[in-house]
């Protein structure tokens, strides 16, 4: 029978552009009930917006949320230090708040491709 689970131990590394010489994070895939409730997070704000003001508002907080929740659970390791040369706990909003965006926005790429299935539809057969 196969195997129907995502094994979290599965990691991949890899080296960060935006952070050099040796920036990496290593990443693990989302279970499929993670990537479930990220996309409940998204859902939930559309539906509680009643103006387009609050729409807005919404979508904003939705998406630090749900990059929040990845950073959290797709995250294993890093080598990324704050200024006093103390590991960053990128699961902590103020040091995931205080992460340059270029690094943030490779990271949150690098994320995105391990699990967007329609892009990765080679790996699963098809």
């Amino acid at each position: 029978m196969p195997r129907a689970t995502v094994n979290i131990d599965e990691t991949e590394t890899k080296t960060l552009k935006s952070a050099p010489p040796d920036g990496f994070v290593v990443l693990r895939r989302m279970t499929y009930g993670e990537s479930v409730q990220r996309r409940a997070m998204l859902k939930m704000s559309i539906e509680t917006g009643k103006s387009r003001k609050d729409f807005k508002g919404e979508m904003a907080f939705a998406s630090e949320e749900i990059q929040r929740f990845e950073f959290a659970h797709c995250i294993v390791d890093h080598n990324l230090e704050k200024e006093d040369g103390s590991k960053l706990n990128l699961s902590l909003p103020v040091d995931f708040a205080s992460l340059d965006p270029r690094i943030g926005q490779e990271i949150e790429e690098l994320i995105n491709g391990m699990n967007n299935f329609e892009d990765n539809e080679d790996d699963l057969g098809n």
